[in-house]
C-alpha cells in the first residue's frame, strides 16, 4: 500500500520548502502527520556546491524536519519551464501519494523557476484529476493548495492570507537550513538568511501573539468555524 501524505510541500530547488515552510513542516510532523517534499531540480548548477553535496544536504535536512519522503525530480536548475511533460511529472507524484495539501510557491516571484513552479504546480493539480489519462495511477484532486512566504519575495506589500504558529519548531527550521553548506555558509553572501528567517518568523508570530509563525497565501475562499478558535 502506498504512502498518502497529509501535505506534500513542491519546491523548485533543494532548500526551497524549508526556506518557505520549514517550520510548519516541522510543527505538523509533531502532530504525526504524514508530510513530503519535491523538489523539481536537484538545484545544480550553482555557484556553490556539487549534485553530491546538495543531495547530500536535502537528505540531512530532511532527517532533521523527519519528513516521511523526499522525492527529487530531473528539471534544470535555471531553466524549470512549464511544460506539459513537467506538469505530467509533478502530477503523477499527486496521484500517488494523494496529499490533502499542496504547499509550493507564490506567483510573485522574481525567480523565473519559482514562478516556472507556481504555475506547474497548479496545473499538476488540474491534470492529476483527469480521467482517462495514460497515468498507471487513478485519478486524485488535493483538498487545497497553499502558498509559502519565501525569503525571495520583494514585494513591500505582499499580503500574506493565514499564519501558523511555529514557536515549537523554529529551531528545527533553522537547523535543517544550516546543513545547506554550499548554499549558506560557504556562499557568504547569504549567510544574513538565518537572522532575517528568525526576524521575519518573530514579526509575524508578534502579529497573532506568539513567538514565531510562518505566513501563508490562498487564492480561493476557506471555510471557517468560529468553533475552531481560540477566543
Amino acid at each position: 500500500m502506498n504512502l498518502e501524505l497529509d501535505i506534500l510541500v513542491i519546491g523548485a530547488h533543494p532548500d526551497d520548502a524549508e526556506i518557505g515552510c520549514g517550520g510548519t513542516i516541522a510543527h505538523y510532523k509533531k502532530r504525526g502527520k504524514k508530510i513530503g517534499v519535491l523538489d523539481l531540480s536537484n538545484g545544480e548548477p550553482t555557484p556553490f556546491g556539487t549534485v553530491e553535496k546538495r543531495m547530500a544536504e536535502a537528505k540531512a535536512a530532511s532527517e532533521i524536519l523527519h519528513l516521511d519522503i523526499r522525492i527529487t525530480l530531473d528539471m534544470t536548475n535555471r531553466y524549470i519551464e512549464n511544460t506539459i511533460e513537467n506538469r505530467k511529472k509533478v502530477s503523477e507524484v499527486i496521484r500517488k501519494y494523494k496529499p490533502n495539501i499542496l504547499i509550493t510557491h507564490p506567483s510573485n516571484d522574481w525567480h523565473p523557476d519559482h514562478i516556472a513552479c507556481h504555475q506547474i504546480v497548479n496545473a499538476a493539480k488540474f491534470q492529476a484529476k483527469l480521467t482517462k489519462s495514460e497515468s498507471k495511477y487513478p485519478e486524485y484532486s488535493p483538498k487545497y493548495v497553499f502558498y509559502f512566504d519565501h525569503s525571495h519575495l520583494k514585494d513591500k506589500n505582499r499580503k500574506l492570507d493565514f499564519l501558523i504558529d511555529i514557536s515549537d519548531s523554529i529551531e528545527e527550521k533553522i537547523n535543517a537550513l544550516k546543513v545547506y553548506k554550499s548554499q549558506f555558509v560557504d556562499n557568504k553572501k547569504y549567510l544574513r538568511i538565518f537572522d532575517y528567517i528568525r526576524e521575519r518568523a518573530g514579526y509575524l508570530g508578534y502579529q497573532i501573539g506568539v513567538n514565531y509563525a510562518e505566513g501563508f497565501i490562498n487564492s480561493e475562499y476557506l471555510l471557517v468555524d468560529f468553533e475552531n478558535f481560540k477566543f
